[in-house]
């Protein structure tokens, strides 16, 4: 079994997380803010959506420039439904899942870096921005997530035990 193999149960289980916090997302809510500051609902959900793409961008280039000198700067998707965000995040994750279970170990050790007009941002093995930029990206994004539907009445699933609004009586 290689490392990529063994990331699979961790993946699959944030993935399916995240996709149960995701599908709860109401469109009526898709424009809504916590703050001034704050991104809204839809564009947290587009980029729990995208975070799992990053795994191709990881293990097959070697960098990512988000603002490249020349040409278009990265954009996130701006899908603007639930439905269309479900059906982006599950093509990312199918993708990602792939290409972790066939990925060879001596690939994970070698570097990546982000860049920003040419600029190295950062440098990482590409298995410590798997482990930063893909899940533990998630895990934080899908947090936020949850404090919206909450502050919005919506029921928060259990993702590690029972929430609040699956537990039973007391």
């Amino acid at each position: 079994m290689n490392i990529g193999q063994t990331m699979i149960p961790e993946f699959d289980m944030e993935m399916a997380n995240t996709r149960k916090v995701l599908q709860l997302v109401p469109d009526e809510k898709w424009d809504w803010k916590i703050h001034d500051k704050s991104n809204t609902v839809g564009w947290v959900a587009n980029h729990l959506a995208d975070i799992p793409a990053w795994v191709e961008k990881t293990l097959c280039h070697d960098t990512l420039d988000v603002e490249p000198v020349e040409g278009q700067p990265y954009q996130s998707p701006i899908e603007s439904s639930t439905a269309a965000v479900l059906a982006l995040f599950d093509k990312n994750v199918a993708t990602a899942r792939q290409l972790l279970e066939t990925v060879e170990d001596a690939k994970l050790f070698e570097p990546w870096s982000l860049l920003r007009q040419g600029q190295e941002l950062m440098t990482l093995p590409r298995l410590a921005v798997l482990r930063t930029w893909v899940l533990n990206h998630t895990i934080h994004h899908r947090a936020h997530l949850c404090v919206y539907l909450r502050v919005n009445d919506v029921p928060v699933p259990g993702l590690y035990g029972p929430s609040a609004d699956d537990a039973g009586p007391a």
